[in-house]
């Protein structure tokens, strides 16, 4: 049976019992930016108690208050991480609800800095940007009551900058120190954050992962909306076709999860045609058996060969650099397989044509090119942008191979 919870939330916020709302709001101001958890957890929940009207959820006898309800909203207010996911795991639909005030779950486990829950409520696909009735999204919230360490997990995972409140202000402008206000207006800039907002509000992302190794973030990835998939399930496509990646530019990204990845020569709208790129092999040309090489879509079972900089830019984003790759999902039996023709070194060796593809493979006698004639085949499931600095330090090759794909296992847990 759970334990009785009864508190006095005048003492905990040292305030009188006859205290205006005002003088509650700037004690709580005050106090919920303290570095105790425990602390904030108590303030917290003296601030709840004294501005619900909720009188089934609290009762009163004298100064003290007893909790009767014990629901997602209450863990989410204490940061008790281990009951709010054991709630929230056995009964998925609570995660829709708004307390009394209309605000959401990530929107008070954002002010009152509970970090782990933040990031929970991320993970399993809580909207991010959603506004509460004052028009403040959590990025407001955490910016404003002074949680660092959550202004940076949202803007990691895409919390929009710009949006205005009810008072006209962004989360930058209502931040209530100059180093967050400094952090958010370096990821205002993102390229990365800026592409999850593009392609949020055209409907094409569903949301982004962190990926993480020994607490360093190796990787983002930008889910693709299901809507997009070709009426196959991302678990299906998981379990079913081969994993798979396509080294490319950030310009292409909107189209590439718009329209997926097509043949060079393909005519997507008046205005967009794939075009083979300069140093490729042009069309019409062929190579070996194929009458018309170039005309297919090209991709490979290495997340380090698609990486390479002949196919995948490197952008500069939040301080590091990354480069910019698209996971795909490719149907077993319709490509065939090819060697690498990337020297290790870049220069050319004597009488080597300059075209791209006709680099003879010089090390390694896996196939790492898979070539793949219709678009039908190939299913674009998310960008990935990967840390430079981590891919290039990789000590044993397929180690982080393994990494990148243990992620999906990962990923198909928060679905």
């Amino acid at each position: 049976m759970e334990r009785v919870t009864s508190i006095d939330p005048y003492e905990i916020l040292d305030v009188n019992p006859g205290a205006f709302y005002q003088d509650i709001r700037h004690a709580f101001i005050r106090k919920i930016s303290s570095p105790s958890r425990s602390q904030r957890a108590s303030v917290a929940l003296a601030y709840e108690v004294l501005c619900s009207n909720d009188t089934k959820r609290y009762t009163r006898n004298g100064n003290r208050f007893t909790v009767n309800i014990k629901d997602q909203f209450y863990y989410v207010t204490i940061g008790d991480y281990e009951s709010f996911v054991r709630l929230i795991t056995r009964h998925k639909h609570l995660l829709d609800q708004r307390d009394e005030h209309l605000r959401t779950l990530l929107y008070i486990a954002a002010r009152n800095g509970f970090h782990n829950i933040c990031q929970f409520l991320l993970r399993v696909g809580c909207q991010i940007n959603e506004t509460q009735h004052c028009g403040s999204t959590a990025l407001h919230a955490a910016a404003y009551y002074r949680h660092q360490p959550i202004v940076e997990l949202l803007l990691e995972y895409g919390a929009h900058p710009t949006i205005r409140n009810g008072y006209g202000h962004t989360a930058e402008e209502e931040s209530g120190s100059e180093a967050i206000r400094t952090c958010i207006l370096s990821h205002t800039v993102d390229k990365i954050n800026r592409m999850v907002n593009r392609l949020k509000q055209d409907g094409h992302a569903k949301n982004m992962i962190v990926l993480r190794h020994n607490d360093r973030i190796i990787g983002k990835k930008i889910l693709r909306s299901p809507d997009y998939l070709s009426n196959h399930s991302l678990a299906y496509l998981t379990q079913n076709w081969t994993l798979a990646w396509h080294g490319t530019k950030y310009e292409h990204l909107q189209s590439i999860m718009k329209y997926g990845l097509h043949p060079a020569g393909t005519v997507l709208s008046p205005n967009n045609k794939i075009s083979t790129q300069a140093g490729h092999i042009a069309l019409n040309k062929k190579v070996g058996e194929f009458d018309n090489w170039a005309h297919a879509v090209f991709i490979s079972p290495s997340i380090f060969y698609a990486a390479d900089i002949v196919y995948s830019e490197r952008i500069f984003s939040d301080n590091q650099r990354w480069c910019v790759l698209v996971e795909v999902r490719v149907k077993p039996g319709s490509f065939t397989k090819h060697k690498q023709t990337l020297l290790n070194q870049r220069l050319l060796l004597p009488g080597e044509p300059q075209d791209i593809e006709y680099r003879v493979a010089v090390t390694a006698d896996n196939d790492f090119i898979l070539r793949v004639e219709s678009n039908e085949n190939v299913i674009v499931t998310a960008l990935v942008f990967i840390n430079l600095n981590f891919l290039e330090n990789i000590d044993e090759y397929y180690q982080g191979e393994n990494l990148f794909a243990n992620s999906e296992a990962e990923r198909t847990l928060f679905q």
